[in-house]
């Protein structure tokens, strides 16, 4: 019997989709078994991916996650070391215990680089799901394969708009700023383990090889098909929960690292129909005193009601001269953290002022919501370049001359241009629609993840013929 074991990076983004996908792929009859950290099984109440199972095991920082290490670096080192040999266990004592349900094949967040090699030592196939979108998928691959150059810098240091070169489509890809690449392609950024994951997840990937994505065909078609090109891509998204029309309660993923704030659910009941602007930057990016207050700066003067999260640890960065008085008359809510799809379902709120981190895009997609795009680093620029030319579903930000922040004006702008209606609405609305329709029986994601559920019972097949011809419990599998 086919029995998946579904692998993600022990962060909020990166666990989301994974959850979905486990959820999506038991769902279709596989045995699944999504992998957590003994840390996040026991925050903000666990992980819950049925009717896929959970299974615990080390990163090597049990009792605090990434928050207890020294530094991101050190996490990820000792994360890959501990996860390496506590992976390798469970599935060994799958295989000694077939009556637990051994594993056949592995699938794991493609920014995880030692999982394969664990997979090849225990005789799996291993399968990457990547977290972000196509597009960046396909910057990361091309420029490390040496086909994508990215542009020159302008000659004045200007911001976004301060010159005019740009690379040249390529694959499905769009001719681009420099402005509008992903930062991993740029030397010297904060995090060079994580920019060197990000140029290495497909290095090894053939024609052959599956390549699983959260995106849906129809929203990312051109650089899809020059994807399979090179890999076995596949669109299967987007991983996001999507209830259907007339259900009520609680929308959630099942995983969540950060405990929600239900006042805001309240206070968005007290507001119009699409009046308000929803605010929130992520689990991860910090946007730094000056951008903070150039953001709330240009909140208050559009003259729309917000929903701002604010994580803890950004609170200090508030410029609350400006803020007392619209969150005293109601015009204004800060929070800490809020059940972001309920938000985003919630017919009062009429744009999403978002840094475009490639869950949140796609969650706003799905659910009909025009963005404004303040990308920042990582993949987002490119996704906010995306979703105003290409998706026409939101309104992208302007660095200023400096290319330090975004300013006030360009926020300001924003807002009442994407709170105005129109077209970015109406193309909001299509890419729901069309992101529903690709999950729905049938659909191109659907029938992608089909096609997967085919390979992975294959598979589980030819491993049993192989323990039957050769009449021992260890016999390998390679595929």
């Amino acid at each position: 019997m086919a029995h998946v074991l579904v692998v993600p990076f022990p962060a909020q983004g990166h666990t989301n989709p994974m959850v979905q996908f486990a959820r999506q792929l038991a769902s279709k009859g596989v045995a699944t078994t999504l992998v957590t950290t003994r840390f996040v099984a026991r925050t903000a109440g666990g992980v819950d991916a049925r009717p896929a199972a959970v299974e615990a095991i080390s990163d090597g920082h049990d009792e605090g996650g990434l928050a207890s290490a020294a530094s991101v670096a050190e996490y990820l080192e000792r994360q890959a070391a501990a996860m390496a040999g506590s992976l390798a266990s469970l599935i060994e004592a799958r295989a000694a215990s077939p009556g637990q349900g051994r594993f056949t094949c592995v699938v794991y967040d493609s920014y995880e680089r030692w999982v394969p090699p664990v997979a090849r030592r225990t005789g799996l196939p291993a399968v990457p799901f990547s977290t972000q979108s196509c597009a960046v998928s396909a910057v990361y691959y091309h420029f490390s394969q040496g086909r994508l150059a990215v542009p020159p810098p302008a000659a004045d240091g200007g911001g976004d708009c301060g010159g005019a070169a740009r690379s040249k489509a390529i694959e499905g890809l769009p001719e681009m700023e420099r402005s509008e690449f992903p930062s991993s392609v740029f030397d010297g950024g904060p995090y060079p383990m994580i920019a060197e994951s990000a140029l290495k997840q497909f290095a090894h990937e053939g024609k052959d090889d599956w390549v699983l994505f959260n995106s849906f065909e129809e929203l990312e078609s051109e650089v899809l098909a020059g994807l399979t090109n090179y890999m076995k891509a596949r669109a299967i998204g987007p991983c996001v929960p999507l209830p259907a029309a007339g259900t009520t309660g609680r929308i959630t993923y099942g995983a969540n690292l950060l405990n929600p704030e239900d006042a805001c659910i309240k206070w968005l009941d007290t507001k119009p129909p699409g009046s308000v602007a929803y605010v929130s930057f992520g689990s991860f990016a910090s946007l730094g005193a000056a951008q903070t207050e150039e953001l709330a700066r240009g909140l208050v003067a559009a003259g729309k009601p917000f929903l701002w999260v604010v994580r803890a640890t950004e609170e200090h960065e508030l410029p609350r001269h400006l803020l007392d008085e619209p969150t005293v008359s109601g015009a204004a809510m800060i929070v800490r953290w809020c059940p972001q799809l309920d938000v985003l379902a919630h017919p009062a709120v009429g744009c999403f002022v978002t840094h475009c981190g490639w869950n949140s895009t796609l969650e706003a997609l799905s659910f009909g919501v025009p963005m404004v795009a303040l990308g920042l680093w990582s993949d987002q620029p490119t996704n906010a370049r995306y979703v105003e030319a290409a998706w026409g579903a939101g309104a992208r930000a302007r660095r200023d001359d400096a290319g330090t922040v975004f300013p006030r004006w360009e926020v300001e702008r924003c807002v009442r241009a994407v709170m105005g209606g129109g077209a970015a609405r109406e193309a909001a609305g299509k890419w729901r629609d069309r992101a529903r329709a690709a999950v729905a029986p049938g659909g191109s994601s659907d029938r992608s993840l089909d096609e997967f559920v085919e390979f992975v019972r294959a598979g589980a097949a030819e491993k049993w013929k192989a323990l039957v011809l050769e009449g021992s419990e260890g016999a390998g599998f390679e595929m």
